[in-house]
């Protein structure tokens, strides 16, 4: 025995008004990251805090993350190494002739915010690894941005 169940109009526009209404939320939440963290790819900000809210043990620590940070070009390489170290606590490889920076460490919001708001980073990216090593430099400088232009353009909810 088959047993077909159809929906009402009022149900499906009540379940599209729902679908419409959790977009306007995630763009809000979506727009915080940006408006705090410009530098930042949204998506780590919001991978950090999720894995900072799922285990406690992350709360004050934070997990494991390989992060790049691009600075801008003709900066003292130096320099920029000893801010992310004194910020990070770790020292970072660098790359691309001293304007992309790759560290193992572990994550909060405090030290991305503190990385973001240094003058001479253009973008920061990360991954969460776990317990894993890194795996070294996985991301160009702008890469998040083409991702989110590529997300940008309209799509059906159905």
């Amino acid at each position: 025995m088959v047993i077909c169940l159809k929906k009402t109009s009022t149900e499906t526009s009540r379940e599209l008004l729902e679908l419409r209404a959790l977009k306007v939320q995630k763009d809000k939440i979506e727009e915080a990251y940006k408006q705090i963290f410009p530098k930042v790819d949204p998506f780590l900000v919001h991978d950090l805090i999720l894995r900072m809210q799922e285990d406690p043990m992350h709360k004050n620590v934070g997990p494991l993350y390989t992060l790049e940070v691009f600075t801008k070009e003709g900066i003292d390489s130096e320099a920029s190494r000893r801010h992310i170290l004194d910020t990070t606590g770790m020292a970072p490889a660098i790359y691309d002739k001293g304007t992309h920076y790759v560290t193992h460490m572990r994550l909060t919001l405090q030290i991305l915010k503190r990385l973001n708001d240094f003058e001479h980073v253009l973008e920061i990216m990360g991954d969460y690894t776990g317990t894993d090593a890194s795996i070294g430099p996985r991301h160009e400088l702008g890469d998040w941005r083409k991702r989110y232009r590529d997300d940008s353009r309209p799509k059906n909810i159905s």
